[in-house]
């Protein structure tokens, strides 16, 4: 049987695809056509298992790696590496400057090395590590369990309005509470000085990004604990199910922003009222407040998150708005200039996920790539953004702890140390007094007090009290709320 020359570049195409791992050409709407150049990642599935998760979501997969590839969509459609393909053996997030003329990512260079934070020119040249594998901490304290922390990863990275980065990382040693390495957020300079720790999370902060309207850091924390609220055992809390109180127990990732330094910590948006609406994984805030983030099956995402799509928080604080449908599945939303969405999109819900850009209330699903066999992830526009106000702190000095307290005497020392300096914050011991030149005697105020004219700067200032808190009640914060929410469910 004859075949036509246009029948056979058709099937040759097609060979080529499968044989690369590419997808044919997607038909291309008309308003596909004034999409920006986006960069993405293509990644290698964890397994041929759905259950073995997305790689780069949830504690157990952040930092899983089968190999990945970041790639740059322009304009017309056409795709090329951003990177040359053998640079790295795993990429994943990245995440472009305000200007417009860098990239952070994070990547691994060999299959058994760690993640660390990389930066770009926008030409995808001049590739520089901007953390290593250089910390200095002493674990030998830790006994037998040091060999756990030996290795640490650092991921998310996202720029700040100072130009400075945020990422989150494993570097702090610390177990979570479900097990596995805890997180916590860092801030770095892009050429890797200055490094400083900005929280305690007791189980986990990451995926960092930028509020542009007020410039603070809004990230996913991992809320839950082992405690459990008791009316048997005397304390009131327990870690023993058979003395619990029967009540829900809730382990999520909700969204929080904090300033550059740590503190003013709120809740950035969700449904208070439906504490399972509180999820919100790879959070955005949107210009307009919304809060847009990833929900799933297994709301603490462990040991595998199961089906993921969409939560929308309109202006915040809201119900949730969830889509797509199932069995259809969506994560790594990003904003795009025109107030659309870039996510990972996967239709038939069978974990193969390629991009799409979709409304914010869901509508308007329109696919933009999907390559055969692999997993196209973590989406961005290539463009300059607004700048949103840099918010800076005379006192940013990091959290000081390079180690976390392992027993609770230490916690009680820093419960009692939290509040001798709150009681002492204000108090100074005066250097010198004015005098009267007339009398040559101290100078007195109208209630005969002595007139001071210099004052010992105080020990117990703003920094230190913040340092003892972030190490304490942040801590303490998750078993009490906890044991609130459980006494209240159970009665």
């Amino acid at each position: 049987m004859a075949h036509s020359p246009r029948s056979l570049i058709l099937a040759l195409a097609a060979v080529i695809a499968a044989s690369t791992g590419a997808s044919l050409p997607l038909k291309r709407p008309a308003e596909l056509a004034t999409l920006p150049p986006i960069i993405f990642v293509s990644r290698r599935p964890l397994g041929a298992d759905a259950r073995a998760g997305i790689p780069g979501l949830g504690p157990r997969q952040r930092a899983a790696a089968r190999g990945g590839k970041l790639l740059l969509r322009r304009p017309d459609g056409t795709i090329r590496p951003f990177i040359d393909a053998d640079r790295f053996f795993d990429v994943s997030d990245p995440c472009v400057s305000y200007d417009g003329r860098a990239v952070a990512f994070a990547a691994m260079a060999r299959p058994d090395s760690a993640w660390r934070i990389w930066v770009a020119d926008a030409d995808g040249r001049n590739a520089r590590a901007v953390t290593r594998t250089d910390r200095t901490l002493d674990l030998s304290a830790l006994g037998r369990q040091a060999r756990w922390f030996r290795r640490y990863d650092d991921l998310d990275p996202c720029w700040m309005p100072d130009g400075r980065l945020c990422f989150s990382s494993t570097r702090y040693p610390l177990v979570a509470q479900a097990g596995g390495l805890g997180s916590n957020l860092f801030v770095i300079l892009p050429d890797g000085s200055d490094l400083l720790r900005i929280t305690a999370e007791r189980d986990g902060g990451e995926e960092p990004t930028i509020d542009p309207a007020t410039g603070r850091i809004v990230y996913a924390r991992w809320w839950g604990s082992r405690h459990r609220a008791s009316n048997i055992d005397p304390s009131g809390i327990t870690l023993d199910t058979t003395l619990a109180l029967k009540a829900e127990r809730l382990i999520v990732w909700h969204a929080l922003t904090i300033n550059p330094d740590g503190e003013g910590i709120r809740l950035a948006g969700g449904n208070p009222r439906v504490r399972t609406e509180l999820m919100a994984y790879q959070p955005q805030l949107l210009s307009d407040g919304t809060l847009v983030g990833v929900t799933a099956d297994t709301l603490s995402l462990e040991p595998h998150p199961g089906r993921v799509w969409l939560a929308v928080y309109p202006g915040g604080l809201a119900p949730q708005v969830a889509f797509p449908q199932a069995p259809a599945q969506m994560c790594a939303p990003s904003p795009l200039p025109d107030g659309r969405l870039l996510v990972a999109y996967d239709a038939r819900g069978r974990g193969d996920f390629g991009l799409a850009v979709v409304n914010p209330n869901g509508s308007g699903v329109t696919m933009l790539t999907d390559f055969r066999g692999s997993l196209e992830l973590d989406p961005v526009a290539l463009v300059a953004r607004p700048l949103p106000p840099p918010l800076m702190a005379a006192d940013l000095r990091g959290l000081r702890r390079s180690l976390p307290p392992r027993d609770p005497a230490t916690l009680d020392r820093e419960a009692e140390m939290v509040r001798f300096a709150r009681a002492f914050s204000r108090d100074s011991i005066p250097l010198s007094y004015q005098y009267d030149p007339t009398s040559g005697r101290v100078a007195r105020s109208i209630t005969g007090e002595p007139v001071v004219a210099e004052w010992s700067k105080a020990r117990y200032d703003s920094t230190w009290v913040k340092t003892r808190r972030l190490h304490y009640e942040d801590w303490l914060a998750v078993l009490f709320f906890n044991h609130l929410f459980a006494g209240a469910d159970a009665f």
